[in-house]
């Protein structure tokens, strides 16, 4: 009896030790479950962290300028530079009241992108004008502006030569003894062949649509290759509608293949035929040329300033001839006919007009 008192014993005492253990492993489970929850929180933790500097770390980028997305507009003549610094020679000039957009910017200088280029500005020489508008329809050409910025305003707008040249002669000024042809035949491109009045007609219309998006009356000196009106009969048709200006649209020609970019035209300032609107003449070819370097990123050649041209002289009213790039550069002409290229120029021309009456 003893025995069998003894063996049920030591049966309580195995099934007690087996409680017993299940119970402390159940809070060793416990434990190991609340250490493993505490080391994933310090991850998750760690993993914010790590997000809050990477986030830091974005608005910086790897030339330590600090990131942004917005608007800024020239308040002075400016160099565009193709690095932050003032060697070399700048890429572009741009005029007064020129919107860029902002991508960057740190104590000294801003970055800008002008038609997906990097350039850089001193930033004391612009001034924040608002958000950037996130898509890129003001470089690329592709949409018009709309406002009133022309209105009460008239342009004439030239496309220069036509289909067949006149080479009969006419007076480069009123009065003058020196005689020129009344219309020259124009360039030809070196690779795509295009004559230069179907180019600078083209160009001309999408300027003609550029500016009447703006408030502008446009009047068209021609819509058509087949015509027939002399340099000086063209000056005398914006004369004739008292233009507030007058754009001649050319494309440049030079024995230099290398040659490339845009320039504007205007006379001297000893002109003899109309030297009295000399300085609206240079003040609106100094606006265009910005207008149309900034818009295509193209080389900027300068203003000329020459008493060499009949539809300059002729002139009563505010006037500048437009070289919008060089037919006889392979690289350019190809370009030269493309309409998104034509787009930009449009709008770089219509941009430097905003400017010129801007600054009346």
């Amino acid at each position: 009896m003893k025995k069998v008192y003894r063996t049920i014993l030591v049966c309580m005492m195995i099934i007690l030790s087996a409680f017993i253990l299940a119970a402390c492993g159940k809070k060793d489970a416990g434990k190991k479950t609340t250490t493993e929850s505490s080391t994933e929180a310090s991850e998750d933790v760690a993993s914010t962290e790590d997000t809050t500097e990477a986030t830091t770390e974005a608005q910086v980028d790897e030339e330590g300028f600090t990131i942004v997305n917005d608007k800024v507009t020239t308040t002075d003549y400016v160099n565009v530079r193709t690095a932050p610094s003032t060697d070399g020679d700048p890429a572009m000039q741009l005029a007064d009241g020129v919107e860029l957009d902002r991508i960057g910017y740190n104590d000294e200088w801003s970055k800008v992108s002008i038609t997906g280029e990097t350039y850089y500005v001193y930033s004391k020489y612009v001034k924040v004008t608002g958000e950037a508008s996130g898509d890129d329809s003001s470089t690329d050409g592709s949409t018009q502006e709309t406002s009133n910025a022309g209105e009460g305003k008239l342009i004439c707008i030239d496309a220069g030569h036509q289909t067949t040249p006149n080479t009969d002669t006419e007076p480069v000024g009123p009065g003058a003894e020196e005689k020129k042809a009344k219309v020259s035949a124009g360039n030809t491109g070196v690779t795509t062949g295009t004559e230069e009045y179907e180019l600078n007609l083209e160009v001309a219309l999408k300027l003609q649509n550029a500016l009447e998006a703006r408030g502008y009356t446009v009047k068209m000196i021609r819509t058509s290759n087949d015509v027939d009106i002399s340099n000086a009969a063209r000056a005398e048709l914006a004369n004739s509608d008292k233009a507030d200006a007058f754009i001649r649209i050319h494309a440049n020609g030079s024995t230099d293949t290398n040659a490339s970019g845009v320039m504007t035209v205007c006379q001297t300032k000893d002109n003899p035929y109309n030297a009295d609107i000399y300085d609206s003449c240079k003040r609106l070819s100094a606006d265009v040329l910005t207008g149309m370097a900034a818009a295509t990123g193209a080389n900027s050649e300068g203003v000329w300033e020459t008493d060499s041209m009949s539809g300059i002289n002729w002139c009563k009213v505010p006037v500048t001839i437009v070289e919008i790039g060089y037919m006889t550069n392979s690289e350019e002409d190809q370009k030269l006919v493309t309409s998104d290229y034509q787009e930009l120029l449009a709008k770089g021309i219509a941009d430097g007009i905003d400017a010129y009456f801007a600054g009346e």
